[in-house]
């Protein structure tokens, strides 16, 4: 398995992202935390094996004022969603699968 830490740096407009939108990613999740709604992040992007984005922003637990770090972990309740998430995407992408196809 490959380690965030072997892969090699890109920006994000030498892998086929826009540069403005990962701002505004990250401004909008420091914006969330700002505003108390969200503690903290850790966002990363990756593609065709680069290293776009891999920030650690806020905090681990707000209360205890803990910064947030890159390899910070999460406890993940129900892993159901974020699979059944990432699949219905990629059918999307696919072109097989539309937002407004009834769910039966």
């Amino acid at each position: 398995m490959t380690s965030v830490k072997s892969l090699p740096q890109a920006t994000p407009t030498e892998l086929g992202f826009s540069a403005p939108r990962t701002a505004t990613l990250l401004a909008t999740l420091q914006d969330e935390i700002n505003r108390q709604r969200l503690p903290g992040a850790v966002v990363l992007i990756a593609r065709h094996g680069k290293l776009a984005v891999h920030e650690a922003l806020g905090y681990q637990n707000g209360d205890a004022a803990v910064p947030m770090t890159t390899n910070s972990v999460f406890r993940i309740y129900s892993m159901t969603k974020p699979i059944v998430s990432v699949a219905a995407l990629m059918l999307m992408e696919q072109g097989k699968l539309l937002l407004g196809d009834p769910v039966s």
